[in-house]
């Protein structure tokens, strides 16, 4: 991936009426992208063309069962265009296409003409590259709780949460199902609950996922030290920590938490 690029946080604030008033149907919410502007394409011409391609191939084949696909379109460069997407391990089948459809047209209109781009969606993300080998680690972007752990409680917390995350990166890392996905949960109180999720693509190797996610946790105390909840968001893998229960449902955020999140590090 190359070192030039850009990144655009943006809130999710204009689907929270949806969101509100229509609670049966699961509208994916964006998270985040970053698009290489330094690798761009020409409109209407070859490259263009498998891209398209690609993006209808990786969302027609978000069905039944499928949280992980990757395919290639083109043989040879400059022409050659290689994606992916990777839903949540815990999406429903008919959510997590829902997500793909959203981001391959989203990742369009945000990133144009860009040969390279990755968005990420609050249940799903979707990349794609000219390059054949795509980078598990870069680039990388992080979300945060505007809330903080108080200056009492935060060595506990901050012990708990390393705890919780290297175990379920260990669990996900060597598991022999096929979404490399775990999620767990410890108590915090009597009365306050730690929740965590991690995920890695499970097209990585059992080293490549667990370098994956060292990156990813060792990021936490850079970005996001004292606070209540985060995200962090890698080509390869995502862990995200929350003091509420986040898993198990598309729709479990709620409006006071959309409204606190915040971002750290960009692309």
């Amino acid at each position: 991936m190359a070192s030039s690029n850009y990144c655009v946080i943006s809130s999710v604030f204009l689907f929270l009426f949806r969101f509100l008033f229509f609670p049966t149907e699961a509208v994916p919410l964006y998270s985040s992208h970053c698009c290489t502007d330094s690798l761009k394409f020409e409109p209407n011409r070859t490259f263009q063309t498998n891209l398209n391609l690609l993006l209808s191939s990786l969302t027609s084949n978000a069905t039944e069962g499928s949280h992980f696909y990757r395919t290639r379109v083109g043989s040879t460069a400059p022409n050659a265009v290689t994606g992916l997407f990777l839903c949540r391990g815990d999406t429903l089948s008919a959510a997590c296409h829902d997500c793909v459809a959203a981001a391959a047209t989203e990742i369009k209109r945000r990133c144009p003409v860009e040969k390279e781009a990755i968005i990420w969606y609050d249940i799903c993300m979707l990349r794609y590259s000219n390059q054949s080998i795509l980078n598990n680690i870069v680039p990388g972007v992080d979300l945060f709780d505007a809330k903080n752990v108080s200056v009492k409680e935060l060595k506990r917390f901050n012990e708990l949460l390393a705890n919780l995350l290297n175990g379920l990166a260990s669990k996900a890392a060597n598991s022999m199902e096929d979404n490399k996905f775990a999620t767990g949960e410890v108590n915090l109180t009597s009365t306050e609950t730690l929740y965590g999720l991690v995920q890695c693509t499970p097209d990585l190797s059992l080293f490549d996922c667990n370098m994956c996610f060292s990156s990813a946790i060792a990021s936490v105390p850079n970005c996001c030290d004292g606070k209540r909840g985060a995200r962090v968001l890698l080509p390869g893998c995502n862990i995200r920590y929350e003091v509420y229960p986040f898993y198990n449902s598309t729709k479990s955020l709620t409006p006071s938490v959309l409204q606190s999140r915040h971002s750290g590090r960009k692309c």
